[in-house]
């Protein structure tokens, strides 16, 4: 499925495109529909979000920005075929963020196409993709990450949990096996042990597959812990939680997506004190987070309480780079506009973005919540929420370059 969005006239007070201009379209290849689908709208969301707000602001080279959207059907093969449509309607910067598996496709059709398409690059800006080999093995010159990883994620969270005396002393992990599933394992492995608490197993299961959580949930009451850690998104942790509930575990659940749509509703009262680990937080950000939160209620709809904020933050960071190039309504220059990416700095509203020239890796705060009835925004028309706990800067969230990124700069 492809949906055509183009914020023209109407929100941003351009016409057409100047004769001779080229437009910049943006293509977002992610999951619409099945399992995963409830991510991949969010991320798409926060992305419309932020092209309208280019748009109204002027556009782009004497157009309004183009944002067109494509179905990947969940997978790394139906995101290969998309791209390749993407390529043929003229697009220069495609985006993902969802899946790393859907990522680690995408990374190495455009490496090998800008390879074979000197002067006709096309940049990848990834929003929410965070397996460790994206900015590591695979990075190249034409690859953005504009969002975390599990070292990252998982370092301020074991963290916070610990400097709040939440923890416990016996952590169980459960991760999707692949590769992103496989980093959140190791970098929970890591801070446990750093936090001084025990890993008292850990298991990795098939992504978004798992009807039942059952037999998990028993492999976790059994070992004794009071801490659940796991990476898993979409519908792994929606039933993750709700079989938590439906079995009356009590324990303490620390993850990534505890805001995905749909898990608080389904979880209930055995949500209640988890932590979650996100870029933004609905009670962030003062009188900035405000502004930011009730506008983009009154473009979308509803709230951005979930991933929404990070596809957001990331086209507005891309926003701050297109201000310092200008192709003077001509062709656009891919390696030009991926140096700007280099060397630009946006606020959001929790704080200041970069982008490391090293790896292309986004430094910028993330927040710690709990689930809380006291916080301030309800979700999922339950009398629960995120209650903000801490923001912690860019510096403080920041982990080394990997020594695998050997990136080769174009000449």
């Amino acid at each position: 499925m492809k949906k055509y969005l183009a914020v023209c006239a109407a929100l941003s007070g351009l016409g057409c495109a100047q004769l001779g201009a080229e437009t910049l379209k943006i293509a977002m290849i992610e999951a619409l529909s099945g399992p995963a689908a409830s991510t991949g709208v969010a991320f798409t969301e926060g992305m419309r979000y932020g092209v309208a707000k280019i748009n109204q602001a002027g556009g782009f080279n004497g157009a309004p920005i183009q944002l067109l959207e494509y179905d990947n059907q969940g997978g790394p093969n139906g995101a290969a075929d998309k791209f390749k449509t993407a390529v043929a309607e003229g697009v220069r910067i495609v985006s993902s963020a969802s899946s790393s598996a859907v990522a680690a496709q995408l990374t190495e059709d455009i490496r090998k196409y800008n390879l074979r398409n000197p002067g006709k690059e096309i940049i990848y800006l990834n929003v929410g993709s965070e397996a460790n080999e994206l900015t590591a093995e695979k990075c190249h010159f034409w690859f953005f990450r504009m969002s975390t990883n599990p070292d990252i994620r998982i370092s301020a969270l074991v963290k916070t949990m610990k400097e709040t005396n939440v923890l416990g002393d016996k952590v169980y992990s459960i991760n999707q096996n692949y590769s992103y599933g496989q980093d959140h394992e190791r970098a929970q492995a890591t801070a446990v042990a750093k936090a001084g608490a025990k890993l008292v197993e850990a298991t990795l299961h098939d992504v978004n597959k798992i009807q039942d959580f059952s037999p998990y949930i028993a492999k976790i009451k059994a070992s004794g812990a009071q801490t659940v850690l796991s990476g898993n998104w979409a519908n792994d942790i929606v039933l993750l939680l709700r079989a938590a509930g439906d079995a009356g575990l009590k324990v303490r659940f620390g993850n990534t997506s505890l805001d995905t749509p749909g898990t608080l509703g389904n979880a209930g009262a055995a949500a209640l004190g988890s932590y979650l680990v996100k870029i933004y937080n609905l009670e962030a950000g003062g009188d900035k987070g405000k502004a930011f939160i009730e506008d983009f209620k009154t473009r979308i709809g509803h709230y951005p309480y979930s991933e929404e904020p990070t596809a957001a933050f990331a086209v507005g960071y891309l926003g701050a780079a297109l201000k310092s190039v200008d192709f003077k309504g001509g062709a656009i220059d891919a390696k030009k506009l991926a140096l700007a990416l280099e060397t630009s700095s946006w606020d959001s509203p929790a704080g200041a973005w970069m982008v490391r020239k090293d790896d292309h890796q986004a430094v910028f705060p993330i927040t710690i919540s709990e689930v809380s009835k006291s916080a301030t925004y309800k979700v999922d028309g339950t009398d629960m929420g995120f209650r903000l706990i801490k923001v912690v800067s860019g510096k403080d969230a920041e982990v080394p370059v990997s020594p695998a990124c050997r990136m080769q700069r174009p000449s």
